[in-house]
């Protein structure tokens, strides 16, 4: 769903959402998912879930990158000369 940010409490870390439906959805801060702070006004994107506003993303499609390094240790067993060996 779109819509507005109407109100943001940052004591409490709750706000209100206008949707386009004109209806109002209350959200918490744990459900804010983009990297940018909350501004009145700001045009978000939103699931509604029980009748509140969820998994908030805001109109900035800026996503920072980021980058997931893995280390993978890898063994290669000679499966003939352990048996040798044994």
């Amino acid at each position: 769903m779109v819509g507005n940010i109407l109100l943001f409490n940052k004591e409490t870390k709750e706000g209100k959402i206008e949707g386009v439906d004109k209806k109002s959805y209350y959200f918490h801060i744990g459900e804010w998912l983009s990297c940018s702070s909350i501004e009145i006004g700001q045009k978000v994107y939103y699931d509604v879930i029980e009748n509140e506003a969820r998994n908030i993303i805001n109109n900035d499609f800026s996503f920072q990158k980021q980058t997931i390094c893995l280390q993978i240790d890898i063994s290669i067993i000679d499966l003939e000369n352990l048996e040798k060996n044994y």
